[in-house]
């Protein structure tokens, strides 16, 4: 009778603890890359080769809390430095903060070795680009 007790409880105590352990938040973000839409940069006045200039950016990553800024991919094709700002939404997030989320500030620190005019543009994901011209001195 003891052993049938002893059992009783075990298989209790496993139950419980697999109840509890269900409760958990299991969430694992599943982000899904998109490209965002950049409405406007702002650069130096002034560009010195060598030294390093903040490009900042500003637009609007996504309507909720499960978007964010993720990352920003450069290539240079002769005089042109063209820009994408990458942004991740989570599919798997079931509560999402109201709360919109914007580039605002968001800085890509670049050097330039060579003196000349250069264009930046940032592509969008109609694509088309923001352009602004640069000469670095």
């Amino acid at each position: 009778m003891k052993f049938y007790k002893i059992l009783i409880i075990c298989f209790s105590l496993f139950i419980l603890l697999n109840i509890l352990s269900s409760c958990e938040d299991r969430h694992e973000p599943n982000y899904e890359p998109f490209l965002i839409t950049v409405d406007r940069i702002q650069v130096p006045a002034n560009i010195t080769i060598n030294e390093p200039f903040d490009i900042e950016f500003y637009g609007i990553v996504g309507n909720s809390g499960c978007y964010r800024f993720s990352q920003f991919k450069t290539e240079v094709q002769g005089n042109n430095i063209l820009i994408e700002a990458w942004g991740e939404f989570d599919r798997n997030s079931n509560i999402c903060p109201s709360v919109m989320v914007c580039l605002d500030n968001e800085k890509l620190n670049y050097l330039i070795k060579e003196k000349g005019i250069y264009t930046i543009k940032v592509k969008r994901p109609d694509g088309n680009y923001i352009e602004q011209q640069i000469s670095v001195k």
